[in-house]
């Protein structure tokens, strides 16, 4: 027996139509867990609310405050710590340049020149590479399965990006 109709009905409470009134009741009637869930739902209706403890909001939001700035704090010395860190990494790998510089600085810049001549050939070799690739690899696929290859990877791109503004929100609050 489906009873899920009749749950969302007890538990949701909306405004239900004559006819649904009467599958309601006929429904209760003859299931005895319904029965049970609706009575319970009466019993929780029935009940007077406590009120809060006098002082409470004033205290809640104390604490409230009191952790935002631990919050605050923490955050702060963490990213110091996290900022002394790179810059001693930072200083650690580039302690030989350095007193190489104070030394020679002329085997430095051509060290440099070098390094940048090497990096501007090997993107020179790169791109003539892709280029070749670029005028053979298409020539076997049909232009369809391009724009198919490409729609799909906007598409998974898209869910993506939507389950990650999703699934990363941060709780407000305490």
């Amino acid at each position: 027996m489906d009873h899920r109709p009749f749950e969302d009905w007890l538990l949701d409470n909306p405004p239900l139509t004559t006819d649904q009134k009467y599958q309601l009741n006929t429904h209760l009637r003859t299931c005895s867990s319904c029965a049970a869930l609706a009575e319970v739902n009466l019993a929780l209706k029935s009940v007077n609310v406590a009120a809060p403890a006098a002082g409470f909001t004033d205290r809640f939001q104390v604490r409230l405050a009191a952790r935002k700035q631990a919050l605050r704090r923490r955050n702060f010395w963490g990213f110091a710590l996290l900022t002394l860190s790179v810059l001693g990494v930072f200083v650690w790998v580039s302690l030989p340049v350095i007193k190489d510089l104070f030394q020679t600085p002329v085997n430095l810049v051509a060290s440099w020149i070098s390094s940048l001549a090497s990096f501007w050939a090997s993107l020179q070799a790169i791109f003539r590479a892709g280029m070749v690739l670029f005028k053979v690899v298409p020539g076997f696929v049909p232009a369809y399965i391009w724009a198919v290859i490409l729609f799909a990877a906007g598409g998974w791109s898209l869910v993506w990006v939507v389950s990650l503004m999703k699934f990363t929100k941060y709780p407000q609050g305490v």
